[in-house]
């Protein structure tokens, strides 16, 4: 395994005793104004050094409080909830649409019960998810803004699980984007919190887009099926093309590696035989999915197919995330 972990050295300020003037006395032999100038520089300097906690820089911070293992586990699992955003959208689409539909449903409704348990976690600290108490600012903040959007589409994913209501997937499918937006404006702050100081933030980058391409796949099912609800199907074609676009490039850069973006390539042989499934799985679905952002439409039996090898490009990405996780 190639360890990652860097050093942070500190060098201590030095002030020279030949500083003009700070070393001379008064006339009279005692300490003058010049002495006390001295004492009062000498404070100065070490002033950055006794900051109270909340005024600390938030890495200095965040590295008194999570270790490295931690961290990853952070930025993985709050990835996870980007995916988690878009797959109680596409189940519930998937079970409107008689695709799969008993199973569909309960998968939802793991989905929404697994969402909501991390979301506490990856405030409140969750040890059975390896989650710890989260203390820095920026990371309540970012996740505060999450919680007041959660309140209200999960509660339309909970009444289209558990009452079938037809009118709840309209819902749903207005407020999941700025759900996976909001999420992963979370995720990018925690990379910045967290990849610094704490793991390299090229293996924080990877861990990033490993993750996000779980939410991608769900997406781009989210959005085949949603386009025949009849929603928004110009929106819902538009988006998944680019989703679509998305996910094959970042699988490319994950593969081979883009010093431009930061990511590093697979950094063990096991990450890269786990992205080489992924995209044996992926070649078989991109142009299926490319036909229906096109206008093809998309028939209850597609539709089953393209979210079995969807599950299964989750499934492998998943471990792979996971792989990046123990370098």
């Amino acid at each position: 395994m190639r360890d990652f972990r860097w050093m942070i050295g500190r060098g201590r300020a030095q002030v020279s005793p030949r500083t003009s003037g700070l070393g001379r006395r008064g006339s009279t032999g005692g300490p003058g104004l010049p002495f006390l100038c001295r004492v009062l520089l000498t404070c100065l300097l070490a002033l950055p050094l006794s900051l109270p906690p909340g005024l600390a820089p938030a890495l200095s911070q965040a590295a008194t409080l999570v270790g490295a293992e931690a961290a990853k586990r952070k930025i993985n699992l709050a990835g996870r909830q980007r995916m988690l955003s878009q797959r109680m959208a596409m189940l519930t689409c998937m079970a409107e649409a008689g695709v799969q539909a008993d199973s569909a449903r309960e998968r939802a409704r793991s989905a929404h019960a697994l969402f909501s348990r991390t979301h506490e976690g990856l405030r409140f600290g969750d040890e059975g998810q390896g989650l710890p108490v989260e203390q820095t600012m920026e990371m309540l903040d970012a996740l505060a803004a999450v919680d007041m959007l959660w309140r209200g589409y999960g509660l339309a994913v909970e009444s289209y699980v558990l009452e079938g209501d037809a009118k709840a997937l309209r819902v749903i499918h207005a407020r999941n984007p700025a759900v996976l937006k909001t999420m992963n404006d979370a995720v990018g702050q925690m990379e910045t919190v967290y990849g610094e100081g704490l793991i390299a933030p090229e293996l924080a980058t990877a861990i990033n887009v490993a993750g996000r391409q779980r939410m991608l796949i769900m997406k781009a099912l989210k959005e085949a099926c949603m386009i025949g609800r009849g929603f928004d199907p110009d929106g819902d074609r538009k988006a998944l093309q680019g989703t679509i676009a998305l996910f094959g490039t970042s699988l490319y850069k994950l593969r081979v590696g883009n010093a431009w973006d930061g990511i590093i390539a697979p950094p063990t042989f096991e990450v890269d035989m786990q992205l080489e499934l992924v995209q044996a799985v992926w070649d078989w679905m991109e142009p299926h999915l490319k036909q229906i952002a096109s206008g093809a439409q998309a028939d209850t039996a597609l539709l089953s197919q393209l979210l079995y090898h969807g599950e299964v490009v989750l499934n492998e990405m998943n471990a792979a995330v996971a792989l990046y996780e123990e370098v």
